[in-house]
């Protein structure tokens, strides 16, 4: 069956292709309720659906947003395998639909980056990230679109930004173990790049032990991935040192894998070992026993990017820097150093 065109709709509703046209783009206000009713019965009764490709070609507007995720470690095979970008794709896709927008989804490696997909997508804008200062950042800047970063420290007047204070916010984690009495405090974290945000929440850290007159001992940075897998490797070095009675995790997907490694080896958690998380990921809950974090919204971090950036292509008023606020989820794998 051939598709169903506006002509059709506006000969099964008896009325013109320019009344079918004004409802469908949402200016049904120029027609009155009943021929409203009579063109969305139409539109139901033949199954019409919009031409996307057609409309960009007449309004210059793809009305598709791409989303890009870089791989900044070699350990990240899998787009979605990090539970953190799966919360915040969702929320993104969640609010541009609302909208009226379309998300493109795609990853990015870190050399040789390709962006040639979004010109022949003819993409609005773009949400990206976590990118650093690198080639992909000058091909982003020299694609003229409006962009949005998200959890990225480039200062560059031509990005949008949305992001958290990683510095703050690893800081209050820091100092809310060391209020529970606890001084030897292990961070296991992933790549610190200059510039990212694992180094800013290093740099809270530090900032919290400097605070309290604790020396930092470099032995109990331990610097990996942000996997699984390095959370449950880092475990054989928290527990062979046995002055460490804490340890902060900059993300809950470490967090989970130290906790696992842990029980393997004997340790009870948090009465030999509390252990903090960040991000408040949907697996804080499910691991054991359930993970003290940082929270940072993500699901409504990711719907606030995508409602900034329609603002943007609405040609609203939009704030450059978007800064969202973190709390601390108090659960059980913190305690009190006895």
């Amino acid at each position: 069956m051939a598709r169903a065109t506006i002509k059709d709709i506006a000969l099964a509703a008896k009325v013109s292709p320019m009344t079918v046209s004004n409802v469908i783009n949402g200016r049904a206000a120029k027609a009155s309720a009943e021929t409203v009713e009579r063109i969305n019965a139409a539109i139901k009764q033949l199954g019409y659906t919009p031409n996307l490709s057609a409309r960009a070609l007449v309004s210059n507007a793809s009305r598709m947003v791409g989303v890009l995720i870089p791989f900044t470690e070699t350990q990240n095979a899998l787009l979605l395998d990090n539970p953190f970008y799966a919360e915040i794709v969702s929320g993104i896709e969640t609010s541009l639909r609302a909208a009226g927008y379309y998300m493109m989804l795609s990853g990015v490696g870190e050399k040789g980056a390709k962006l040639d997909a979004l010109s022949s997508w003819n993409m609005d804008a773009l949400i990206v990230l976590g990118v650093y200062r690198e080639a992909l950042y000058e091909q982003l800047k020299s694609r003229n679109l409006p962009t949005l970063l998200i959890d990225s420290y480039i200062d560059d007047d031509h990005f949008y930004r949305l992001g958290i204070d990683d510095e703050q916010a690893a800081f209050d984690a820091t100092s809310h173990l060391i209020a529970l009495g606890h001084r030897d405090i292990a961070v296991v974290t992933g790549v610190i790049r200059a510039d990212g945000v694992v180094e800013r929440r290093v740099a809270g850290y530090r900032r919290a032990l400097a605070v309290a007159g604790i020396a930092l001992d470099p032995a109990l940075v331990l610097s990996g991935s942000v996997t699984f897998d390095w959370g449950n490797a880092a475990a054989a070095s928290v527990a062979a040192n046995p002055r460490i009675t804490a340890a902060f995790c900059t993300a809950d997907l470490i967090a989970a894998g130290l906790l696992a490694g842990l029980h393997k080896l004997g340790k009870r958690i948090p009465e030999d070992v509390s252990v903090m998380g960040f991000d408040n990921l949907s697996i804080s809950t499910m691991v054991y026993p359930a993970l003290t974090t940082v929270d940072q919204s993500i699901g409504q971090k990711g719907r606030l990017a995508g409602n900034l950036i329609a603002s943007i292509l609405d040609k609203r008023a939009t704030e450059r820097n978007t800064i969202v606020r973190t709390t601390i989820v108090e659960r059980d794998s913190v305690a009190r150093r006895a």
